[in-house]
């Protein structure tokens, strides 16, 4: 399975803003962005991730384990490529 790191960038971003226009605004992409990111990392985990609720989309509670159990580790990725990556 190839992991596309982009994925998990757009799930995080809806988690932490709330919404999907929210995390498009901060990511400065299109809602529709989001929302095609947010279907692919649920087909490959073949499970829906969020439901539409009243303002917007509400987490399902896999989802949010899911979040709690690899955040911290995307966040470390990060760290350690921007460690190894020279800057400009």
């Amino acid at each position: 399975m190839a992991i596309n790191l982009n994925v998990y960038k757009y799930f995080f971003a809806v988690m932490e803003a709330g919404n999907i226009s929210r995390a498009a605004d901060q990511l400065g992409v299109s809602q529709p962005t989001v929302t095609y990111n947010i279907q692919e990392l649920e087909k490959d985990l073949q499970t829906k991730l969020f439901a539409v609720g009243r303002h917007g989309v509400e987490p399902e509670a896999v989802a949010v384990a899911f979040y709690r159990r690899v955040h911290p580790h995307y966040q470390a990725l990060l760290n350690a490529i921007n460690e190894f990556t020279p800057s400009g």
